[in-house]
């Protein structure tokens, strides 16, 4: 089992957990969709996230 996301092959992950845009800054919270708020996250991690 890995200690921490570097040391599984990052292509492996991605296979595993589709990747969705993550807002930063929520869009519920005032947040833009400008390619300076969004970042890649699996989405697992985007729908636990939520809008924190």
């Amino acid at each position: 089992m890995p200690q921490n996301r570097f040391e599984t092959a990052h292509s492996t992950l991605w296979k595993k957990l589709r990747p969705t845009f993550d807002h930063i800054k929520p869009r519920s919270k005032g947040g833009p969709d400008t390619p300076e708020n969004l970042q890649l996250a699996h989405a697992r991690c985007n729908k636990i996230k939520g809008n924190k």
